[in-house]
């Protein structure tokens, strides 16, 4: 499988190549400096107190290889949509359904999490906003606007897409900036990392799954790969790199910031901040600097929003691809250059779900599983694509990486993931009989799910799972039969 996979593999050509390699990478880092960036260093020192810093590095070094696969399938599938292209063409369309719908998922999921985390950060100036840490009828307007706005954006099409993402990433990105200069400068307080506090082995580990949740957004320029003439692979690692950097030093900076009166409560109280970063701006003394995150609270999760939203639109093209959707959604309108009918599907959902998700910190542990489940799928297509002998290895050792971190999640989170992969592959068995190579996907995550739910200690459950991963690849590899792709 190994020779010229991108034969027959082709866009329909209403796409316009508008992209550039600063946007490519503006849409992996804007995704990855969402909401998390605001919210998780708080919920993070409330798991591992000024291990924080570390939780954050740690994540970012076990992802790396998973990262460092996607760019070489970026390299391969210069594609809308690739992520769920490419595992059509190695496992076929029910199991490219089930990862399309665990994309699909996440992100819809994801994009009111972060219109609660705009919500979250305005209630610290406008307190009506939010009673007991969930919107009230003027929170729930604010986010229907910021929903509205987003699919507005998106119905213009690439081009006006890449300059509102390109301008909210650089704007958000020189806030951050100036946060870790100054506060640093100004209140930093080293005495605050000998605090007394030993965080269960368990927390940390979780505390670690949880990065995902932000760092999990480096994919987002393959999305958008067939929209530009750059080198999406390029632009992946990039956008990867600076946000290893940022995510390690502000959680650093966030903890040294932190005033003895807020930390005589104990850690766990940091993670009930409603704004984080604006809040330790104040108490290092520079209120200019507090203000300015105020405004970053709706700058950063709506840039996330607006990347997801573009997302969805080409997850649906894709999707109509492998011929796990209609036509219809898949068609490709001349003048915007996208499909426009999944524009107002996706947006008429989205406001739907604002008024049933649940808060931030409840969330994202369910979001995290769902995405890892998805990464897995990457390192077994790029085993099945390549002859490379190292290629092959960092293929076993990133599948390895996410079935571990897919169980630091825990249960019943593990559960959810599980079950959108049931589901998925039940709705997709009346339509293709290549249903043999899905079934490993669904066992791997039932597995692991089994073992989360019997709460074996760490230390034992870890090797269990590198383990049962390796038998899985194994699985994966061996069971590999892709389809061919719908012309639209």
């Amino acid at each position: 499988m190994a020779g010229n996979v991108n034969v027959g593999i082709k866009d329909n050509p209403n796409f316009k190549k508008e992209a550039g390699l600063i946007s490519l990478i503006a849409f992996s880092l804007g995704n990855i400096i969402g909401s998390g960036i605001l919210l998780l260093p708080a919920v993070t020192a409330s798991l591992a107190g000024p291990l924080s810093p570390a939780v954050w590095l740690v994540g970012g070094i076990l992802l790396l290889p998973v990262v460092v696969v996607y760019s070489k399938l970026a390299k391969m599938f210069p594609l809308v949509g690739s992520k769920i292209r490419f595992i059509n063409i190695t496992h076929g369309k029910v199991m490219a359904s089930s990862v399309g719908w665990l994309y699909m998922i996440g992100t819809l999921l994801t994009i009111p999490v972060e219109a609660e985390a705009t919500v979250n950060y305005l209630s610290y100036i406008f307190p009506s906003l939010m009673v007991k840490g969930y919107p009230t009828i003027d929170g729930y307007l604010v986010e229907s606007l910021i929903v509205i706005s987003i699919y507005l954006l998106v119905y213009l099409g690439i081009r006006g897409l890449s300059i509102s993402v390109n301008t909210i990433t650089y704007a958000k990105l020189a806030i951050l900036l100036i946060y870790v200069i100054s506060v640093a400068y100004l209140d930093f307080h080293v005495s605050n990392f000998t605090i007394n506090f030993s965080p269960s082995f368990s927390n940390f580990l979780y505390a670690i799954a949880l990065t995902m949740f932000a760092y999990g957004g480096f994919r987002s320029a393959m999305v958008y790969a067939g929209e530009s003439k750059a080198d999406t692979g390029k632009a992946i690692m990039i956008a990867f790199g600076l946000s290893m950097i940022l995510y390690t030093l502000i959680p650093l900076v966030f903890i040294g910031s932190l005033s003895s009166s807020v930390l005589s409560s104990g850690w766990g109280a940091v993670g009930k901040m409603s704004a984080p970063l604006a809040e330790s701006a104040i108490i290092a003394g520079v209120p200019a600097l507090g203000a300015l995150f105020i405004l970053d609270g709706v700058i950063s999760p709506s840039g996330a929003s607006l990347i997801g939203a573009g997302d969805m639109v080409r997850y649906s093209y894709a999707l109509t691809k492998t011929g796990s959707f209609p036509k219809a959604l898949g068609k490709v309108d001349q003048k915007r250059g996208i499909p426009i009918l999944p524009v107002a599907i996706f947006g008429a959902f989205s406001l739907l779900t604002l008024f049933f998700s649940a808060t931030f910190e409840q969330s994202i542990g369910y979001l995290v599983a769902t995405r890892l489940l998805a990464y897995s799928t990457g390192p077994v297509s790029l085993y099945l694509l390549t002859n490379d002998s190292r290629n092959r290895t960092l293929s076993l050792i990133s599948f390895l990486v996410t079935g571990l971190i897919f169980s630091f999640v825990g249960f019943p989170k593990t559960l959810f993931g599980t079950a959108v992969i049931l589901v998925a592959l039940l709705a997709m068995l009346p339509f293709s009989k290549n249903y043999v190579p899905a079934l490993w996907y669904l066992g791997f995550s039932a597995v692991i799910t089994f073992i989360t739910f019997l709460s074996i200690p760490s230390m034992i459950s870890l090797p269990i799972v590198i383990l049962v991963s390796a038998v899985f690849f194994y699985l994966a590899v061996k069971t590999g039969k892709g389809d061919g792709e719908v012309d639209i």
